[in-house]
């Protein structure tokens, strides 16, 4: 006999009630979670068997009545649905991360989990949640032992009219294709490759940013189709070319398991984006265990001055050394490390890094059959055996993080190698970084060892496009708003230096901002050695003592494509950092009220001088509510550091 006074009383210390204010369900066919600020909800609703949702925020629409659903090789949730039953939580988490926009992160929402039966008596489960500052929902199987292979997905965005900003879908998925600026929402794709995520949206009334989360080795990463006729964006699965056609683009997993969730960050404000933690929310809690050795910071790289620069040990000591100079932790040895040219091995690099107190990160292609790429070593990071075997070689040598490049694939099998690598490294007590990657998916929560993702159109780019050369400045402020928001970036920024090629068109000031505009959990700053050391002592002492990880972060004004400002804080010190991607000169009045009541604060100022080439500063003394005016140079920028004195 059931004890119901007993299960109540399991389900209420869960967390779980069948009805609060949090929730309504209107009838047996409609169903609201609402925001614990109760602004935003997320609708769902059971017509004739078919499922949809939408999302309004007070009394704007955000996502216009769209579909729900999914297949699988043999069973059908798109349609013949009916009602079993409805569970409701609260969610309310505090935890930290190494790396990221904050330290400390308080994921506060509201939870409705329902479940429906197809005319198998099989049964799907749709999760929603409300958070502040967006919603998310995901599709879960809930039977036991069942093999499916999803199929189709029915999943719609319809967008109200809006302006977009959105990057093409690519074969080879690295995400660096151009963002478009401010096209209007619902314009096709270039190619039947369709869109990427983040997508960003600007409606009359909200601005929304969409993308995934938590997606686990049961998945495959999904994309949005090429085609989204009045503003109806609908998912992909991986192209079946990708990885050269290795593995399925349809993801296979046994019961029970769940999708990704797809989020959509929603408020009046851009700020609301920028700010948003959504990604970490929804991503599964630390998996690896205790990450007290798990050391974020800053690193020089050679490969962007001198391709070759990494089989000449040589030339590396002097990227060690400058490293060691500049106080950052690490140095950053690219790809072919292993067939050294000249001036000694690795290993007399790793010994001598050592002696100078610099940590070394290397190098790793993650090939594999699922791509052709040339560059050493490959083949060590896509078997599980000689992997590990590797990652215990380096380990032993004092090597403390890893680069692996080029998956080329979205795939479920990626997805795989992805979650295995950062588990085997953890293993090791050793960071990741990845490059030639998919967009951050929430992994740095799980696996607190991935420190950066490269899944962006950097700055290696100025040594072979002039377009990119050209658009930079505007390209910039939109990866605050996008790319960025999905989580930490490896850029490589801070490049003052010009390839013959494509000269910079941003100022020296707009590059010098953007290590801290934008967040790494390993910052390489990619500029050669001599490049850094000419600087004057006040910008060198900038970049010596400049953070890579954040306490608090501030979104101020700005707008993609034409100019972002954000504050971030570290400790009780402040970093204001404003670039300029118009090629209009501007002038900018900043508040400050961020700043603590009781402290004055004194600081450096750091704006375009006479020429793009230069950067002025000056001593600065704040207090709470002042204000800053700054001139800013067209495509140029300031920096201002803060510390109360």
């Amino acid at each position: 006999m059931i004890n119901f006074s007993r299960t109540l009383a399991v389900i209420f210390a869960a967390g779980i009630t069948l009805f609060s204010q949090a929730y309504a369900q209107t009838n047996a066919t409609a169903w609201k979670v609402y925001s614990p600020d109760h602004a935003l909800q997320i609708n769902l609703e059971l017509n004739n068997g078919s499922l949809s949702y939408k999302v309004q925020n007070k009394n704007s629409e955000v996502v216009r009545q769209s579909k729900l659903g999914v297949e699988t090789t043999t069973d059908k949730f798109t349609g013949g649905l009916s009602f079993v039953n409805e569970l409701t939580r609260k969610i309310n988490e505090i935890y930290t991360l190494p790396v990221g926009k904050y330290h400390v992160y308080h994921a506060i929402a509201n939870q409705a989990s329902i479940t429906f039966a197809n005319s198998d008596k099989n049964k799907i489960t749709i999760d929603l949640r409300a958070y502040n500052d967006g919603v998310a929902f995901r599709y879960r199987f809930p039977d036991s032992a069942k093999n499916y292979t999803l199929v189709k997905e029915l999943t719609e965005f319809a967008i109200p009219e809006a302006a977009a900003w959105i990057q093409p879908y690519d074969k080879d998925p690295a995400y660096e294709n151009v963002f478009k600026n401010g096209i209007p929402a619902g314009t096709a794709a270039k190619d039947s490759s369709g869109w990427a995520f983040p997508a960003l949206f600007h409606t009359k009334d909200q601005w929304l940013f969409i993308s995934e989360s938590n997606t686990t080795a049961d998945n495959a990463a999904m994309h949005l189709q090429q085609n989204a006729a009045n503003g109806i964006y609908k998912m992909a699965f991986p192209l079946a070319a990708e990885g050269l056609g290795q593995g399925s683009a349809y993801p296979v997993a046994k019961t029970p398991f769940a999708t990704a969730w797809r989020l959509i960050i929603a408020g009046e404000s851009a700020g609301t984006v920028v700010q948003s933690s959504l990604v970490s929310h929804l991503a599964q809690p630390n998996a690896i265990g205790n990450i007290s050795w798990v050391e974020p910071g800053r690193s020089s790289w050679s490969w962007w001055s001198d391709h070759a620069s990494s089989r000449n040990i040589t030339t590396m000591k002097r990227f060690v050394d400058l490293a060691a100079k500049m106080k950052w932790e690490y140095s950053l040895v690219d790809a072919n490390w292993n067939i050294p040219t000249s001036g000694g091995t690795i290993e007399d690099l790793v010994k001598y890094a050592k002696q100078k107190g610099v940590k070394l990160t290397l190098w790793y292609n993650s090939g594999g059959p699922h791509n052709n790429v040339g560059e050493q070593p490959r083949d060590v990071m896509f078997n599980s055996d000689t992997r590990r075997q590797e990652l215990k070689k380096i380990h032993d040598w004092g090597v403390k993080a890893i680069k692996v490049d080029f998956f080329q694939s979205d795939k479920q099998n990626i997805m795989k190698l992805y979650t295995d690598i950062l588990k085997d490294a953890a293993k090791e007590e050793i960071m990741v970084i990845f490059h030639g990657s998919t967009i951050p998916r929430g992994w740095a929560r799980t696996y607190p060892n991935l420190l950066s993702m490269e899944s962006v159109r950097g700055a290696e780019n100025y040594g072979w496009s002039n377009d990119f050369a050209t658009d930079a400045a505007e390209l910039n402020t939109i990866y605050v708003f996008t790319r960025n928001v999905a989580g930490s970036m490896d850029y490589t920024p801070v490049t003052f230096s010009d390839y013959k090629c494509c000269p910079h068109t941003t100022t020296n000031t707009h590059e010098l901002a953007l290590s801290v505009m934008f967040e790494s959990g390993m910052m390489h700053f990619a500029d050669s050695d001599s490049s850094y050391l000419s600087r004057d002592n006040v910008v060198k002492a900038f970049l010596s003592s400049v953070p890579n990880t954040w306490d608090d972060t501030r979104y101020i004004q700005g707008e993609p494509g034409k100019e972002a400002i954000i504050a971030r804080r570290k400790g009780k010190n402040w970093y204001i950092a404003g670039i300029n991607g118009e090629s209009t000169a501007k002038t900018w009045t900043i508040s400050l009220p961020f700043l603590y009541n009781k402290d004055v604060f004194r600081g450096t100022l750091f704006t375009d001088g006479n020429t793009p080439r230069t950067i002025a500063h000056r001593e600065i003394v704040q207090e709470k509510d002042s204000k800053v005016t700054v001139g800013i140079m067209p495509k140029g920028g300031f920096v201002l550091e803060l510390k109360p004195q």
